[in-house]
């Protein structure tokens, strides 16, 4: 399946996203510009791009599993989940869990990104709920 993301360069120097690997799941963000704080190990990261998202999608951030792993940088939200109403541009912000000589600069990938369907949801209030197996067990519950 193909979809098409329609993409707004805002800044001269922005780098639309790729796909490091045909089949990848994600496509690769790019710093358009940076700025550091707390240290050096928060780093505000700006693409220079907008997206108009289809509607009935959301777009998905993650970290890269490479910041991840060898660096001990991540997403300072998790994950970011930009909806089809949004219509600014792209940032990231990164954080360095401990003091490391990794800086990202300008044209470096900092984030990766899908786009998912996503269903609109009723609510229906009910007085009970369907059983299973696991029922109301929580953390732990289904053990080691």
């Amino acid at each position: 399946m193909t979809l098409t993301l329609k993409v707004k360069r805002l800044t001269d120097t922005a780098k639309l996203p790729t796909y490091a690997h045909e089949g990848d799941a994600c496509f690769d963000l790019y710093a358009d510009s940076v700025t550091s704080s707390h240290g050096g190990t928060v780093f505000t990261c700006t693409t220079g791009l907008a997206v108009d998202i289809p509607q009935g999608y959301a777009l998905m951030v993650y970290s890269r599993s490479g910041h991840g792993f060898n660096h001990n940088t991540r997403l300072s939200n998790a994950v970011g989940v930009i909806d089809s109403s949004y219509k600014g541009e792209l940032m990231v912000k990164l954080t360095c869990d401990r003091q490391l000589t990794y800086h990202p600069v300008e044209g470096d990938r900092i984030a990766q990104a899908m786009l998912i369907p996503v269903p609109v949801v009723t609510f229906e209030e009910v007085d009970s709920l369907s059983d299973s197996e696991r029922g109301d067990g929580g953390f732990g519950s289904s053990g080691k």
